[in-house]
């Protein structure tokens, strides 16, 4: 059973997701140009090297990130880490991951929603997301409530450049 816990530096260190499987096919993106979004061919496989894996292990143990982990026994299977400082009246999704075995199941919808509540104590009307543009990533995202952000983050825009600005408002129903 897939138990979903706040990341504790008890149980998580350095070499936690070495066993990770951050493998992802991807073969339509999405793009923006001018405003307008379309998607494309585009065929590669994006996965973590265990470097990769070692420097978001660290990042998610930052005191300035809150995370929370999906535990199948004593394995990482999933994650989320959000920025603990907002920006404006967004608070910045920073990783989002599911285990390639373990996607599927609804790990990634419960991740999300966390997120979406430790957003909402820290005072944040939205969350905001710079995705992977593959299309199976936007799906998500997009069924999650997220859209297009209409005034992307400069900084964050500049540093991924091939990403997708996103914005996932915490309530909707203010709109």
């Amino acid at each position: 059973m897939i138990q979903i816990v706040p990341l504790s530096k008890t149980f998580f260190h350095p070499d936690s997701l070495d066993e990770f499987e951050r493998t992802q096919q991807v073969n339509r993106i999405y793009r923006c140009r001018g405003g307008e979004y379309f998607s494309e061919d585009c065929v590669f496989t994006e996965d973590w090297d265990s470097g990769k894996k070692r420097a978001v292990a660290e990042d998610l143990s930052s005191e300035d990130m809150i995370a929370w982990l999906a535990l199948d026994g004593q394995k990482v299977v999933g994650f989320i880490g959000l920025q603990k400082a907002p920006v404006g009246t967004c608070m910045i999704l920073d990783v989002i991951q599911v285990s390639a075995a373990y996607r599927g199941q609804g790990i990634g919808r419960k991740l999300f929603e966390i997120g979406r509540r430790e957003a909402r104590k820290a005072g944040a009307e939205a969350l905001y997301i710079s995705a992977c543009p593959a299309e199976e990533t936007i799906a998500f995202y997009f069924a999650m409530g997220a859209k297009p952000a209409e005034s992307p983050i400069r900084e964050i825009a500049e540093a991924e450049p091939d990403d997708l600005q996103l914005i996932c408002p915490l309530f909707p129903d203010r709109e």
